[in-house]
C-alpha cells in the first residue's frame, strides 16, 4: 500500500499516485484499483483512515473523444480509445474534474477490467475483488457476468478467499450448487439472461430471490423472455402486476431498452389497477396483452377516476383544504422544475399531462412520493420516492412527458444531476 498522503488539498476529484481522491461530504477518499485494491476514508475531524467498500459506481463507460475529419483520413472522421491529451489537460470545471479522474482510475486497470466492471452501475468494488483475485474471473465475466457478479457480492472482497476459493474456475452448475442454487444449465441460462445495466448492489437480492422462486416453476415467464431487465423483474416482483401481466407484455417490456434501469411499465400497471380498484370495487382488470393495450385500459381508468376526484376534492375543500399536503423534500428551480403543492395540482398536472399522479395523493400524504412538474428542457412530469420514511436517499420513480413516453437524455441527465447536488445538500446536513 503507498504512503499516507495529505488530504487537506485535495480538490473535489482527483487521480493522483494511481489513486482516485475524492473529497465530498466531510469526508476523503483514497481509492486504488490495481493490482492491489484498496479502498480508506477519513473525516476532517478523524484522526486517521478507514477501510471501507464504496458502494458508488466507480468505472464509468468511457466514450472515446470524436477527431475532426482530415484530409489524410480519406474525410472520414475517427475515433481514439484513449485520448492522452484530454486526460491531462485542465479541466475547467467540477464535471470535467470528476470524469477526468474516474476516467483516469478506469485506465489504471487492465482494459478488459474495466470492461467487465462498467456494466454495474454500483456496487463495483467487490466485483473488482473477484476480477484481481480469482484466475477464472474475466472469462466467467465475459460469459455470464451476472453470474460473476453475484459470487463477488457473495466473497464479499476477501482477496485471500477468493484465491482459495476459485469458484470461477468451476463449472458454473458447480458455482450455482455452491450457492443453493439448482446446480442445472436451465439456471446458468436464466443468469446469462439477466442484463447486467439492470443489477445493481441495492437489488441483486430480490432478482436472486425472484430466480430461486421461479426455479421450480417449469411455466415460468422468465424461461421465455429473451431479457431479463429491470422491468420484467419489477412486474414479476409486484404480485397484483404480475397476475394481469401476459407474457407478451412481458416480452415487449424486456425488449425495451428504457426499461434496463428503471422499471416504469410496473408504475403505469399498478397505478391503473389501483385507480381501477377504486372505481370498481371487487371487480378484475382482466389480462394486459401489450403496451398498447395497458395504454388503453389506463386512459379509460384515469377518464373515471379524474372525474372522482374532482368531485371529492370539491366536496372536501372546504372541510380539509390543502393543509395536509407536506413540504416537498428538495426545492425546485423556478421555471425548470416545480414542486406540486396541492390536491387541484395533482389533478391538473394528471389532466395536462395525461398520466396517473393525481392518484397519488394519497402517496404524498405519507410523505413518501412526492410530484414535480417539469417544465424545461422539456415538459414532463417526476416522480421522486423514498423506500422509507427515514431515508433521505430519495430516488427517481417515474420521469416521462405526456402520455407515459420517455423524455429525453439530454432531460434524464438534467433531472439527475439536479436530484444529485440535492441529496449531497441533505447528506451533509443530516
Amino acid at each position: 500500500m503507498p504512503p499516507r498522503t495529505s488530504s487537506r488539498n485535495w480538490p473535489a476529484y482527483s487521480f493522483d499516485d494511481r489513486e482516485l481522491r475524492i473529497r465530498r461530504n466531510g469526508f476523503r477518499m483514497r481509492i486504488r484499483g490495481w493490482e492491489e485494491p484498496f479502498a480508506e476514508r477519513r473525516t476532517a475531524e478523524s484522526a486517521g483512515w478507514n477501510v471501507f467498500s464504496p458502494e458508488f459506481r466507480l468505472v464509468h463507460p468511457y466514450r472515446p473523444k470524436k477527431k475532426v475529419a482530415s484530409n489524410s483520413d480519406g474525410g472520414q472522421g475517427n475515433f481514439d480509445f484513449f485520448d492522452s491529451a484530454m486526460l491531462t489537460a485542465p479541466p475547467t470545471t467540477q464535471n470535467e474534474q470528476k470524469k477526468r479522474a474516474f476516467d483516469r482510475f478506469r485506465f489504471s486497470m487492465p482494459k478488459e477490467v474495466g470492461n467487465a466492471m462498467e456494466k454495474f452501475r454500483s456496487h463495483q468494488w467487490p466485483y473488482l475483488f473477484l476480477l484481481r483475485y480469482d484466475p477464472g474471473a474475466l472469462d466467467l465475466a465475459a460469459n455470464n457476468p451476472v453470474l460473476a457478479f453475484f459470487a463477488a457480492q457473495r466473497l464479499n472482497c476477501d482477496g485471500e478467499l477468493i484465491s482459495k476459493m476459485q469458484w470461477c474456475t468451476l463449472k458454473q452448475t458447480e458455482i450455482l450448487g455452491l450457492n443453493q442454487f439448482p446446480a442445472t444449465k436451465n439456471m446458468v441460462r436464466l443468469f446469462r439472461k439477466i442484463c447486467p445495466q439492470s443489477v445493481t448492489g441495492d437489488n441483486w437480492h430480490s432478482i436472486v430471490t425472484l430466480l430461486r422462486r421461479e426455479s421450480g416453476n417449469p411455466r415460468s415467464y422468465l424461461n421465455h423472455v429473451p431479457v431479463i431487465n429491470s422491468g420484467v423483474v419489477e412486474i414479476l416482483q409486484n404480485e397484483a402486476a404480475a397476475e394481469v401481466a401476459t407474457p407478451n407484455l412481458l416480452e415487449e417490456v424486456a425488449m425495451d431498452s428504457t426499461e434496463r434501469y428503471r422499471g416504469k411499465v410496473v408504475h403505469l400497471i399498478t397505478s391503473t389497477l389501483d385507480m381501477h380498484q377504486q372505481l370498481h370495487t371487487g371487480s378484475q382488470i382482466g389480462k394486459i396483452q401489450s403496451v398498447d393495450h395497458l395504454h388503453g385500459v389506463h386512459e379509460e381508468v384515469t377518464a373515471g377516476y379524474r372525474r372522482r376526484l374532482r368531485q371529492l376534492e370539491q366536496a372536501n375543500s372546504e372541510e380539509v383544504g390543502n393543509h395536509w399536503f407536506r413540504t416537498p423534500p428538495l426545492p425546485g428551480i423556478p421555471g425548470k422544475i416545480e414542486p406540486i403543492t396541492s390536491a387541484d395540482g395533482l389533478v391538473n398536472e394528471g389532466e395536462l399531462q395525461n398520466n396517473c399522479v393525481g392518484s397519488y395523493a394519497s402517496r404524498v400524504r405519507s410523505g413518501t412520493t412526492y410530484i414535480y412538474k417539469v417544465l424545461d428542457p422539456e415538459r414532463a412530469t417526476l416522480s421522486l420516492t423514498r423506500s422509507d420514511t427515514d431515508s433521505l436517499d430519495w430516488q427517481i420513480s417515474e420521469l416521462e412527458v405526456r402520455s407515459n413516453q420517455p423524455v429525453s437524455r439530454v432531460t434524464e441527465q438534467f433531472i439527475s444531476d439536479w436530484l444529485e447536488r440535492h441529496r449531497e445538500i441533505l447528506e451533509a446536513a443530516a
